[in-house]
């Protein structure tokens, strides 16, 4: 699996809902909306629900770091489903 924004580019950041309705993601709900540019990401191995790590059974997952551009403020390992490109 690759990731889906690349370093330099335009994103605005959305909001997640858990499947009970509430934001999945808490620690960036102020910043829903805003806009920013992806300064760089990693790539995090994490297991998948319900296996255990002697399973080996894992997903690729991608972390990135955003710079707001309303206020310059630096979010750190956002996950790509709370992403939405502004440009290709």
């Amino acid at each position: 699996m690759t990731q889906k924004y690349r370093v330099g580019q335009k994103i605005k950041i959305i909001e997640v809902k858990s499947e009970y309705g509430h934001p999945k993601y808490p620690e960036i709900q102020d910043y829903v909306n805003e806009t920013g540019i992806i300064l760089d990401f990693i790539a995090s191995m994490q297991g998948i629900e319900g296996t255990t790590l002697e399973g080996k059974e894992y997903a690729q997952q991608y972390l990135y770091n955003i710079r707001i551009d309303r206020d310059g403020t630096i979010l750190e390992a956002v996950t790509e489903d709370a992403l939405a490109a502004l440009d290709e």
